[in-house]
């Protein structure tokens, strides 16, 4: 008998359960929320847009980078040059 009464209680739950989610659940998005969702796409789109951005800017940078480092080394090789031969002609 108790074993009835446990399985009417346990299918009663979960009926008030589906009911109730059956209820809330199935209302779809209101006006107010697909605003708030077009925001919050229009803002992650404008953030992917500035990441692209930055990255080329920071590619640029590191070329302008690796050419200023070619041209240093050029100049400490002809700095290196000169004090070869300065020192060529004190002897």
């Amino acid at each position: 008998m108790t074993g009835k009464i446990k399985g009417v209680i346990i299918l009663a739950a979960i009926a008030i359960l589906f009911i109730s989610f059956a209820l809330t659940g199935c209302g779809g998005p209101n006006e107010k929320e697909l605003k708030a969702l077009e925001e919050t796409k229009a803002a992650a789109m404008a953030a992917e847009s500035a990441k692209a951005d930055c990255e080329n800017e920071k590619a640029q940078l590191e070329a302008q980078l690796a050419a200023k480092n070619q041209e240093l080394d050029k100049m400490k090789q002809e700095l290196a040059d000169v004090t070869k031969r300065l020192q060529a002609l004190e002897k």
